[in-house]
């Protein structure tokens, strides 16, 4: 064999080697996490105790807020304070009832999707959709939680809150003047592009948390519409907020309770393409069927009801006429959503920048047959990929020269249309507040427009 042919014979075996790590190391990770998962909402009583459990001092007002199902401690009367859903001085308690309510229509997870779909399924597990829930652990939750760097004070000195990693468990533990308590994070919502917030349990109840990480900065700080200086742990999260989190969960009633073993994390396949199982049971049947049975592929559906599948999340925040989880790939969003807000250009919120709306007014969308998925791969990640992102307009676009700055020196036009054309914004409604002032976190705006301000930003760089 002479050198040429032995280098050759040499990469074929690292790069066939490196591709089998790869996906023996994808395999693995997705397995913890699912394990983990599974622990996580199957917990048995013996669990550790977080911390020893203090009565709120004598000097501090105590309260059971009836109407609201919360108890209030205060230091005044006419002050701010402590909501919890849980007497103060015991700890949250874990669901005893665990047998779900209601059938599930179908969802199966992702996992059963691998054993036909393998390549989708490994890529799929580094998008932001899937990472949008996730069971808290070492391997999901972002922040520091070494002392001095795993605090965050408030304008008022009397409330601080401290994030603990002790033993499996992660909380988040509050000191209200000289009284402290602890809340365990026990799930992450947000894929963390640009924060994580929390959700505990408290019997089969869900609930936020009064701290959120900001990826900008990376930072604790104040939940969104939280108010700064409170101590909110009694914040409800009703099935909507669920719905763009998760792919399924058995909703139990009186807004915010679930069976905590139904969940299944992420926004995944079957919410985009129904639930799977008569899809499964056949095909696992029918090997040589080559024609999908029991499920949908959007990419099949006519123009607007295909972009409906990704409105249910991403236009506008739309309330429900009915219960989650309703909406099937092909439905129409009006038969199962109130309508947006109709304001001509709708400003981000917390939940969306509405890409739906704004990308209907763009005249690359009124002029052609575009849809989100020419744009978006919703198997891959592909965040902040600009120049791949690009190249997608540049289909169309086909020469950089179109563009009226063109040429500038130093600058690839076709390698970053988004910036100048989608850019980034900041808006009222999206505000997170701190002790060092608001922070409003960016989101690209999908109308996509020559905007003069944000070329000339871009040109400057």
């Amino acid at each position: 064999m002479n050198y040429k042919h032995w280098i050759a014979l040499v990469s074929i075996v690292l790069v066939v080697a490196w591709f089998g790590y790869d996906a023996m190391q994808s395999k693995r990770d997705d397995a913890l996490v699912r394990d983990l998962m599974k622990a996580q909402q199957q917990r048995s009583d013996s669990e550790t105790e977080l911390s020893p459990v203090s009565e709120p001092p004598a000097d501090m007002v105590v309260n059971w807020i009836s109407d609201e199902n919360i108890w209030f401690v205060g230091k005044y009367q006419d002050g701010g304070g402590v909501e919890i859903p849980f007497r103060p001085g015991e700890s949250r308690q874990q669901s005893e009832d665990v047998a779900p309510r209601h059938e599930n229509p179908g969802f199966v997870g992702p996992a059963e999707c691998q054993e036909c779909h393998q390549e989708k399924y490994q890529s799929f597990l580094a998008t932001g959709h899937y990472k949008t829930s996730r069971p808290v652990n070492e391997s999901t939750i972002d922040g520091s939680f070494q002392p001095g760097t795993n605090t965050f004070q408030t304008s008022d000195p009397n409330v601080s809150f401290e994030m603990i990693h002790q033993g499996d468990e992660f909380l988040q533990r509050t000191h209200f003047f000289d009284w402290s308590f602890d809340v365990p994070m026990d799930i992450i919502m947000g894929s963390s592009k640009m924060a994580q917030t929390y959700l505990y349990w408290h019997k089969d109840g869900l609930y936020q948390l009064n701290v959120t990480h900001i990826t900008d900065g990376n930072q604790w700080i104040n939940s969104p519409g939280y108010i700064d200086g409170d101590a909110a742990y009694a914040r409800p999260i009703p099935q909507r907020c669920l719905e763009c989190h998760m792919t399924y969960f058995d909703f139990r009633g009186k807004i915010n309770h679930y069976t905590p073993g139904s969940m299944i994390l992420g926004v995944t396949c079957e919410r985009c393409h129904g639930p799977a199982k008569e899809h499964v049971e056949f095909h696992r049947e029918n090997r040589d069927a080559r024609e999908a049975v029991g499920i949908t592929n959007p990419a099949d559906l006519e123009r607007l009801t295909q972009m409906e599948v990704c409105g249910q999340c991403h236009g506008g925040s739309r309330h429900l006429k009915g219960d989650a989880l309703s909406f099937r790939p092909g439905d129409h969003l009006d038969d199962h959503y109130q309508p947006p807000d109709d304001e001509l250009d709708v400003k981000n919120s917390v939940h969306t920048s509405n890409q739906l709306t704004r990308l209907s007014q763009s005249e690359c969308f009124l002029q052609s047959q575009m849809t989100c998925i020419d744009c978006h791969d919703p198997h891959h990640n592909e965040r902040g990929n600009q120049k791949l992102f690009s190249s997608r307009c540049m289909a169309c676009h086909k020469s950089e020269s179109d563009c009226g700055f063109f040429p500038h020196e130093g600058v690839e036009f076709a390698e970053n249309c988004v910036d100048c054309h989608m850019p980034r914004r900041s808006t009222e409604k999206l505000r997170l507040k701190s002790v060092e002032g608001d922070v409003f976190p960016p989101l690209r705006d999908h109308l996509i427009r020559i905007d003069h301000e944000a070329t000339k930003v871009h040109l400057a760089k």
